[in-house]
């Protein structure tokens, strides 16, 4: 079997220390090579805060000594796993906003420059309507391209890490089409779009046709 890494400290004790013991983690496949065990499984049981010593012997006693019981609810890691949860959340928002900003600021940039172009349109009688829906079609023509060509280069490489570091070590773990999630990011995107043409049109149509073909 290959090994897949080596932890410094052990996380199956209180304080990370080994106290002399090796311990191996590996999958179900490499158990049952090793020890020849194959009717081993390990349970278990999410307690909540009200979960009293009453209720720890009332599983004792349902076991009857035939199974190896362990109560670990001083080991409660829920403040290191809630530290992660904000580490990870924080740097998506700070994705989201950088991918706000950057949408908002291509298609900004897009309609100053051709503000000139515009204002003709609009002097030749292309309607306000028209030109919002060039911009609009403009702006979603971008995003949707985005969202495609980040879906094709994404997955793969999604897959790719999630067999590498779960699946090789975990055969029960798959990989799945995380499509909660697409569908979170196209909304995302579309709102974004929607907020990033809308300051645009409106300085088109605030500005007067005149201004406009007096700067050609």
């Amino acid at each position: 079997f290959e090994i897949a890494g080596r932890l410094k400290l052990n996380p199956f004790s209180q304080d990370g220390a080994s106290d002399g013991k090796i311990t191996f983690i590996a999958s179900d496949k490499v158990f049952k090579n090793l020890t020849g065990m194959s009717d081993y499984s390990l349970v278990m049981i999410k307690t909540s805060r009200a979960f009293s010593e009453k209720d720890i012997l009332s599983i004792e006693n349902i076991l009857n000594n035939r199974y190896v019981f362990n109560d670990m609810r001083d080991q409660d890691t829920s403040a290191t796993f809630f530290a992660f949860k904000l580490f990870i959340y924080g740097f998506l928002a700070v994705i989201i906003v950088v991918s706000v900003l950057n949408i908002m600021n291509s298609i900004s940039m897009s309609v100053s420059a051709r503000m000139n172009q515009y204002g003709s349109m609009r002097a030749i009688g292309v309607s306000n309507k028209q030109i919002i829906r060039m911009i609009s079609s403009e702006a979603f023509t971008y995003s949707l391209c985005g969202c495609v060509i980040g879906c094709v280069i994404g997955l793969p490489i999604s897959k790719f890490i999630y067999d590498f570091l779960i699946s090789s070590h975990f055969a029960y773990a798959k990989w799945t089409l995380p499509v909660t999630s697409l569908v979170f990011i196209f909304l995302f995107v579309v709102g974004a779009s929607v907020l990033a043409v809308y300051y645009p049109i409106k300085r088109i149509c605030n500005t007067d046709i005149r201004d406009t073909i007096n700067e050609l």
